[in-house]
């Protein structure tokens, strides 16, 4: 028997309801993520009800960027919420292993991987800053939908680092980026633009931010990248090629965010030019004119 009364690997949807009633009076409904669980029952409503139109997205982006087929691939889904999309690939035969920082996303995110049965996918609960190889290994695809944009500076680079550090091949990352170049700071000598964004009100206690699942986990503020400065990051840590995703579409999507794919290949030699081969590769400027 299940932590919510459901006889592991024999539901039928009376079970899975009454476990999902179990779910959401201990931690709340579901947020954002519309999860089949099977016999007619989703964790939102039926219907397109929360993200999926960008799970379209990000289940087609990995199927045709990364080297491998699903079912071969090992998956990372960074502050993965409810997790939608770590149950997405583990149904399509993917290792997935989640990391969350919230109890309540944590408990629902484990709640669809019992009923679905899917020993292939894992979930902790942790702060992404945390993130290391020796914590949690290699990837050959590492999810960071919805969480660099909650992260302050410098903590946006260190992060970038150490998905880096992680990836194999393939990054898929969506976030709001700043529209306009209002400040910067600095991170191994590199000048990094964008905004900063309210998190929390200075007076909120630790349980007021666990409250507010929408929110970072702590700091006050968050730092927004510019485009040409988030580009230059993932150049700057290691990512060869960096892709802007515009289809499958998401018509809702405002203009300051973006689904971004990062390559981790190798850098070519031009054997045409070797003195361009033998230069740095030059960053993307910035809009700074009126600063």
């Amino acid at each position: 028997m299940s932590a919510w009364g459901v006889r592991r690997r024999a539901f039928d949807a009376g079970q899975i309801q009454a476990g999902k009633s179990m779910v959401v009076e201990k931690f709340g409904p579901w947020s954002a993520h519309n999860i089949l669980l099977g016999g007619d029952v989703y964790t939102m409503g039926k219907g397109v009800a929360g993200d999926e139109v960008k799970l379209r997205r990000i289940l087609q982006s990995v199927s045709d960027l990364a080297r491998k087929p699903l079912d071969g691939l090992r998956v990372l889904d960074l502050a993965c919420l409810e997790g939608m999309y770590a149950v997405e690939l583990a149904r399509h035969g993917a290792t997935v292993v989640g990391i969350e920082g919230r109890e309540a996303n944590v408990a629902k995110a484990l709640f669809a991987k019992e009923v679905l049965a899917l020993d292939k996918l894992e979930f902790f609960q942790d702060d992404v800053r945390n993130l290391s190889q020796g914590k949690y290994g290699e990837f050959d695809v590492v999810l960071c939908l919805g969480i660099l944009y909650h992260l302050d500076a410098p903590d946006i680079l260190a992060f970038l680092e150490r998905i880096a550090e992680v990836c194999r091949d393939l990054v898929l990352i969506d976030t709001h980026v700043s529209l306009a170049a209002e400040k910067s700071f600095l991170h191994k000598a590199r000048k990094y633009w964008g905004k900063t964004y309210l998190e929390h009100d200075a007076r909120s206690t630790p349980a007021e931010k666990a409250q507010r699942l929408w929110a970072s986990l702590d700091n006050p503020e968050s730092f927004w990248l510019t485009r040409p400065s988030l580009y230059n990051a993932l150049c700057h840590v290691g990512f060869t090629t960096v892709y802007e995703c515009h289809m499958p579409p998401e018509l809702e999507k405002p203009a300051d965010r973006l689904t971004l794919a990062g390559v981790k290949g190798r850098r070519r030699n031009l054997f045409s030019s070797p003195i361009l081969s033998a230069l740095p590769l030059e960053d993307l400027a910035e809009d700074v004119k009126n600063r």
